[in-house]
């Protein structure tokens, strides 16, 4: 073994790379390796909360826990059982009772006091209204000497979809499947999930008005943003109705949306239904909410890691957005750039960059957005000597694959001119999971148990 603790092939990927770039294709997947480790939900948790004796404290908050007769512990997320494990070895017995909502497939054992509830992930599913439905009815039952505990991870969206009233489950899947092809982003996304919802955009701070609350949050969206994350159960919604529907026409879908979603976004607009609520009501007055780990934290991992191996580093951007082709051709011309003329960066050197790119779905192929982009650089990256790109998701799931994200160096292309493959046109259909099988260059890990979106790595060697 050469040490990698959630890359399950790059010790395939190592022995499998040319000689001549073997040392930068296992640097990278190292630093990828060390990104995910670095957003564990234990250890972000552990570092950013300390309990001594009845006092809690996070972040500039201090709680005084004997001033409440009962913790009560909820969640939802990619990352929430690792949150939840944490709370309990720091809470202990101070924890009561609890729910948390997790996808299918999360190795879920009982949790003492905490219920486990499984659910569909991306694609919600009925288990997961029933689980939303719990979640409001436990959050209703906390009294104001209740302390309540909620831990939100990426995915909440999925997995707790609680259609507001008029609206089926099928049309919510439907609309959402409508935006994701659209390439909206996942502000744009939530903006009108949050619209056809009874528990997102702060609704189940609703539920929760008389209780103490402290929501953990753990984000995967760019620019940490407490009410895109998870669609913002606790968190007050600046957006209104009127947004949800010109996202709707900015991406040419208005037509092909369900009516019943149309009539709901359209009755709000006109006033007919009350708005989310918004920044200045009182529900928000006993709750608050602390981001504990995003993109940045897996950004600065991998860079640290990839300087202590040698290479000049720089962490070009955490915000990250946009087509991920388009950003992938991107990155491969600042390899070229820095093989011709050694700006920004002399070599050896590495550019790390996070957030969450999108993709526009043109083809009928299989991939997700970090091994399109990917893909997107395969033919550029060709023309460089010593120059390899990874990208890859944290939570280990890249769109509707078995893989979490993909890599290449100068001699993918010629791998694939080989057995007879065109990049080009497997990006056209967006086939980028079939074409990296086909090739070689899969990167995977299976659930990692946490998501803070994506992390790419361009290392230049000498």
């Amino acid at each position: 073994m050469r040490g990698f603790e959630h890359i399950s092939n790059a010790d395939s990927l190592v022995d499998n790379a040319p000689t001549r770039v073997r040392r930068e294709v296992k640097t990278v997947l190292h630093a990828l390796d060390k990104a995910i480790a670095a957003v564990q939900p234990d250890r972000l948790l552990r570092d950013k909360i300390t309990v001594r004796g009845s006092m809690f404290r996070v972040g500039d908050k201090r709680l005084n826990l004997d001033k409440f007769d009962e913790v009560v512990l909820i969640g939802a997320g990619k990352a929430a059982l690792g949150m939840a494990k944490a709370m309990l070895k720091l809470l202990g017995r101070r924890i009561k009772r609890g729910a948390i909502v997790v996808p299918y497939g999360s190795n879920t054992k009982a949790l003492d006091c905490v219920k486990i509830l499984e659910a569909g992930h991306p694609i919600p599913d009925t288990n997961g209204v029933r689980a939303a439905q719990q979640i409001i009815e436990l959050a209703e039952s906390c009294r104001e000497n209740t302390l309540t505990i909620f831990l939100l991870s990426g995915g909440a969206s999925a997995l707790i979809p609680l259609p507001a009233e008029g609206i089926s489950l099928e049309d919510k899947i439907e609309v959402t499947n409508l935006l994701l092809k659209s390439g909206a982003t996942i502000h744009e996304l939530n903006t009108v999930r949050k619209h056809i919802s009874a528990i997102k955009g702060g609704q189940l701070a609703k539920a929760l008005n008389r209780s103490r609350v402290v929501s953990l949050i753990l984000s995967d969206v760019v620019g940490d943003d407490i009410a895109t994350i998870g669609s913002g159960p606790t968190a007050p919604d600046a957006t209104t109705y009127s947004d949800a529907l010109q996202i709707l026409e900015r991406r040419g879908i208005i037509d092909k949306t369900p009516s019943s979603v149309l009539a709901r976004l359209r009755r709000g607009t006109s006033g007919e239904i009350p708005e989310t609520p918004k920044p200045s009501d009182n529900v928000f007055k006993r709750i608050t909410n602390i981001v504990v780990g995003g993109n940045f934290d897996a950004c600065k991992a991998a860079a640290s890691f990839m300087r202590c191996s040698g290479y000049r580093s720089m962490i070009m951007s955490s915000h990250l957005e946009g087509e991920a082709r388009e950003v992938g051709r991107v990155l491969s011309s600042i390899a070229r750039s820095v093989e011709c003329y050694d700006v920004p960066l002399r070599r050896p050197c590495a550019f790390v960059v996070g957030g969450e790119t999108t993709v526009s779905v043109r083809g009928d192929g299989v991939g997700g957005r970090n091994q399109e982009l990917v893909l997107s650089a395969v033919e550029k990256l060709a023309k460089t000597r010593k120059a390899v790109l990874a990208s890859l998701g944290t939570d280990g799931i890249d769109g509707p694959t078995d893989a979490a994200g993909a890599i290449c160096s100068p001699e993918t292309l010629k791998q694939a001119l080989r057995v007879g493959l065109s990049a080009d046109d497997y990006l056209e259909r967006n086939d980028s999971y079939n074409f990296f099988k086909k090739v070689g260059g899969l990167i995977l890990t299976g659930r990692t148990g946490t998501n803070v979106g994506d992390v790419a790595i361009l290392c230049v060697g000498v």
